[in-house]
């Protein structure tokens, strides 16, 4: 996987929580950590690493 395919996905993620979807982001975020990459929300916003 490479940065803009997780980069598109965080958007996606994003955009879900904006729309109170929360079923959703959390499923794009369960999809990302199986694929070896882990979400960090913070006050910046959310960052990325691989696990």
């Amino acid at each position: 996987m490479d940065e803009a395919t997780v980069a598109h996905q965080i958007a996606a993620r994003a955009t879900a929580k904006a729309a109170k979807n929360f079923a959703e982001a959390d499923r794009i975020r369960q999809d990302l950590l199986a694929q070896g990459v882990v979400l960090k929300d913070g006050p910046g916003g959310t960052t990325w690493e691989r696990a």
